[in-house]
């Protein structure tokens, strides 16, 4: 009689093997959905600090009839901050690169965009500082 030592060997194998593919699906379809959802809340942060940007050139443009007067050093720090947060959304803009995300697997993409979900809301909180202290003063 012929016993095969080897079976339950092949068995465990098989179920080590069905749940490692199991638990890598798993982690994948994880990543995607993160990588989805920074991707929306890029995007969101991103159309909300837009309109931001007309607000910026508009306060500039009544800041600068301001800036010969009494508070001149102070209306030219505004404008300077208006400036710095219009360039830093411009910087940001021209580094986001929505084309490559196409080409990274799922964790390389959420890890990419919670990088620049970070780097948007530091943009985010230098324009909305920027602009209130600005509208204070004009009004």
């Amino acid at each position: 009689m012929y016993v095969n030592y080897w079976q339950p060997m092949k068995n465990k194998a098989l179920v080590i093997m069905v749940l490692s593919l199991f638990i890598m699906s798993a982690c994948k379809q994880a990543e995607e959905k993160l990588s989805e959802e920074l991707n929306e809340q890029v995007m969101s942060l991103h159309d909300q600090l837009m309109p931001q940007t007309e607000q910026i050139v508009q306060l500039k443009g009544k800041l600068d009839s301001l800036s010969q007067g009494k508070d001149s050093t102070h209306v030219k720090r505004l404008i300077l901050a208006l400036d710095k947060a219009d360039q830093s959304m411009m910087d940001w803009m021209h580094s986001f690169s929505v084309d490559s995300l196409g080409k990274l697997d799922a964790k390389a993409k959420a890890i990419y965009l919670g990088q620049q979900l970070s780097r948007l809301k530091n943009v985010e909180a230098l324009t909305d500082s920027s602009l209130l202290a600005a509208k204070n003063y004009v009004q």
